[in-house]
């Protein structure tokens, strides 16, 4: 896998978790990591490093949901109910390795793959109790096509009253791809609800107003505010600007984030083939590159 553009610490901490999980070993000794950093990404062993301590982070947040265990010697990779559902978040990232390697282009199937490990993360938002619906179209959850009658669907999927606010039936989605909600037993409105906007595009931030809210406040009869998500694959350097320009305007959930909510109660992610297959390709890149 060499001409690969990898020059971010997080970049290059995705390039060694992706050189792990698809290697037949399952592990690299860190003069390993070293070595292919120098001949593949042009990597220093100083970033390879820092790229290190990246992993280490990750690992102590997420714990058992986290792949990959990282010592000071070598990187090892470790059997995790989440396994797939990181590497999916791993390869659908802009700009990773495996969208530079082997599917270049956005495909519905990568967007349609976000959206159902979102809207499994998304179901443990509000913990116990708390549901998630993906709002896409076409749906596999029954959704009618029209806007306006999609919004009458959502609401009684979620025991809401459809607000009286004009619904363009040319809509496709109001900018939501997932809902999640907390409905108490009383069964009352006024309970808390978010918006996620689900996206694999490499520019964010012109995603953070896709979602009016105070449009959907006029479609759906909520009671309180909705919180506005933007759900990313990839990571974002808490320290940078890119996460301080985004959070000022949208709750950012992340990998990190997702695999966070995924492990409190997992469960389906929806069809996992993708990732299966994309495996599949770059082991084949990988060892056409040794040879």
């Amino acid at each position: 896998m060499t001409d690969l553009e990898v020059s971010s610490t997080e970049a290059i901490a995705d390039w060694i978790e992706t050189s792990v999980f698809v290697s037949s070993s399952g592990h690299f000794g860190r003069d390993k990591v070293d070595d292919l950093a120098t001949a593949e990404i042009s990597a220093p062993a100083m970033k390879v490093s820092m790229a290190l301590e990246v992993m280490a982070k990750r690992a102590s947040i997420l714990g058992d949901a986290y792949p990959f265990v990282v010592r000071d010697i070598a990187v090892l990779r470790r059997k995790s109910p989440l396994a797939n559902q990181y590497a999916a978040l791993l390869y659908l990232t802009p700009g990773s390795v495996a969208r530079q390697t082997v599917r270049v282009s956005e495909t519905a199937e990568m967007g349609e793959l976000l959206e159902e490990v979102a809207e499994a993360a998304l179901a443990n938002f509000w913990g116990a109790g708390g549901c998630a619906l993906s709002f896409g179209y076409p749906s596999r959850h029954g959704r009618p096509e029209s806007f306006d009658q999609a919004v009458r669907w959502l609401a009684g999927r979620m025991g809401l009253e459809p607000g009286r606010g004009y619904r363009p039936p040319r809509r496709k989605d109001g900018g939501v791809d997932v809902v999640a909600w907390r409905q108490f037993a009383d069964r009352r409105p006024g309970f808390p609800v978010a918006l996620a906007q689900c996206t694999i595009q490499a520019e964010t931030f012109t995603k953070t107003t896709d979602i009016d809210l105070r449009l959907w406040s006029s479609w759906l009869a909520m009671d309180s505010d909705p919180l506005s998500l933007l759900v990313i694959p990839g990571t974002i350097r808490s320290a940078g600007p890119n996460w301080k320009q985004l959070t000022t305007v949208v709750m950012v959930i992340d990998r990190v984030r997702l695999m966070d909510l995924l492990s409190r109660e997992p469960g389906s992610s929806g069809d996992l083939a993708w990732v299966d297959a994309t495996t599949s390709s770059l082991r084949t890149a990988l060892r056409a590159a040794e040879l």
